[in-house]
């Protein structure tokens, strides 16, 4: 899963620190990061809630937004930490049933190409998650929805973007990874329903080249898109 990571969000000359939120030293070897990409994890920011775990994570989040410039970069729980952290609110998935399959995301006004030129086009991303912010943090600005939940994508202070889904997961990775973890929770019509989504095109580069400019540039501040910008991004 850290190769995934580092080859989807990761740019030339990157020097990546891998750090366990629950080593006790965790907070002060955190500090001082030029930026922050919060992956996904078996833990829950609901069920785990007060375990050195998450509230490692939690107050990294809040140590960054309050004391710092870095952006971060929050995937699936990392998203759902970003929204505990500052004021959200996580719980169970609207539906009540655990998402497995594929989603395609559509855009908010706030997240259109007008601000970005990586918006353009409709993601279309692996998703797993038993929950989901259900309420985001105060200032927040929801920038992507689906049909199975809201707030899919969304930015706090122009440089914290939280991300539900998993764009850095490829249709490989959501078989042959995801998909036997999960298998239990599932009648067989359901599961017809989730590998025939399994084996549909993905299009994750907007979500990934729109947290690489977060990464690289520091922020998302939502200025008018250029075609500078976008010629660049087209040779990368």
């Amino acid at each position: 899963m850290k190769q995934r990571f580092f080859d989807a969000f990761g740019g030339p000359g990157d020097q990546w620190n891998v750090l366990v939120p629950s080593d006790e030293d965790f907070l002060a070897r955190a500090a001082d990061h030029d930026g922050y990409v919060i992956s996904g994890s078996l833990k829950s920011v609901v069920d785990d809630a007060g375990t050195a775990f998450v509230d490692n994570v939690l107050g990294l989040i809040r140590n960054v937004h309050d004391s710092s410039v870095a952006p971060i970069v929050g995937v699936c729980f990392g998203s759902q930490a970003i929204a505990a952290a500052l004021g959200g609110q996580v719980g169970k998935n609207p539906s009540g049933i655990f998402k497995l399959g594929v989603d395609r995301l559509s855009w908010s006004l706030a997240g259109g190409s007008e601000h970005w030129p990586e918006t353009s086009s409709a993601p279309v991303i692996v998703q797993s998650h038993g929950e989901c912010v259900l309420k985001l943090p105060k200032g927040s600005t929801r920038l992507a929805s689906s049909s199975t939940i809201e707030n899919e994508v969304f930015l706090v202070a122009d440089r914290i973007l939280g991300i539900q889904g998993h764009p850095e997961v490829d249709n490989h990775g959501l078989q042959n990874g995801f998909m036997p973890v999960h298998r239990p929770l599932f009648d067989d019509a359901s599961w017809e329903a989730i590998e025939r989504q399994a084996r549909q095109p993905l299009h994750s580069v907007p979500l990934i080249s729109l947290a690489r400019r977060l990464l690289a540039d520091g922020t998302l501040s939502q200025s008018p898109a250029t075609e500078t910008r976008l010629a660049s991004l087209g040779t990368s």
